[in-house]
């Protein structure tokens, strides 16, 4: 019986890798960035692989403030004056990654944002994840959330946390109390001053935070605004320190 068993789990197997492989040859998998042919990964092509690669080694990045300093130079060295004690970034914000985001923002493909973080985890040093206890997300104005369907930086973060293994994720910690608008054309005095007073911590976590160190996640960190003022309010709710992580540093 056991014989004839695994001779039929054997054809099954056959006839499911034949059957996908006449999909593939009618309706090829395409990389979502270039629409080249895929080969072995779920999203992109060797190339754009490549391409990420290459983006994430060239990097030489501030160690307080993620910024690539090939491209702009920071002044933590002689003015820091963030709340969080240090921020990381997986890669800079080139067309390819951008290309990425917009797609697990604005195309539904939230599971994209979860194997990004799951797929690259391994590439944020292990230092950064030293004394911290858990992971937590900047948060989407609800209504925001209810039309997308779903927080992009909750996605990310929770594949972060399954690419690690050593780390937990806590949902729900910080709340957007009102709908800010969209930072991409403000100046940063104007995106710290619209975000100011716009996140609160849901009352039923505070008593998580107290002590702990914890790590906020977002998709993208251009001025570090959001993010920031998400730290300081952890801060004031008890946390020991805050880090900040992203997959992408603009």
């Amino acid at each position: 019986m056991n014989k004839k068993k695994n001779f039929r789990l054997r054809l099954s197997d056959i006839a499911h890798s034949i059957g996908n492989n006449a999909i593939d040859l009618v309706f090829p998998r395409i990389c979502i960035v270039c629409r080249e042919k895929l080969t072995l990964d779920k999203w992109l092509c060797d190339s754009c692989l490549e391409l990420l690669w290459n983006n994430n080694m060239k990097r030489d990045a501030c160690p307080l403030c993620g910024q690539n300093r090939i491209f702009r130079k920071c002044t933590c060295e002689y003015n820091r004056q963030e709340p969080f004690e240090s921020a990381f970034s997986i890669f800079d914000f080139d067309e390819t990654v951008k290309s990425i985001v917009h797609q697990f923002k604005y195309d539904g493909k939230k599971n994209l944002a979860y194997d990004m973080g799951k797929k690259y985890a391994g590439l944020i040093p292990d230092s950064f994840f030293e004394g911290m206890d858990a992971v937590v997300c900047v948060p989407l104005f609800f209504v925001r959330q209810m039309r997308r369907g779903y927080n992009q930086a909750e996605y990310f973060a929770k594949g972060i946390v399954n690419g690690r293994s050593n780390i937990d994720y806590i949902p729900n910690v910080i709340v957007r109390k009102r709908h800010t608008g969209t930072q991409t054309k403000l100046s940063r005095t104007r995106r710290v001053k619209n975000v100011e007073g716009a996140f609160m911590i849901f009352n039923g976590k505070k008593k998580l935070l107290q002590n702990k160190n914890m790590i906020i996640v977002d998709d993208v960190i251009t001025t570090a605004a959001t993010v920031g003022e998400c730290a300081k309010i952890l801060l004031e709710a008890g946390c020991g320190k805050v880090r900040v992580l992203s997959l992408a540093r603009d």
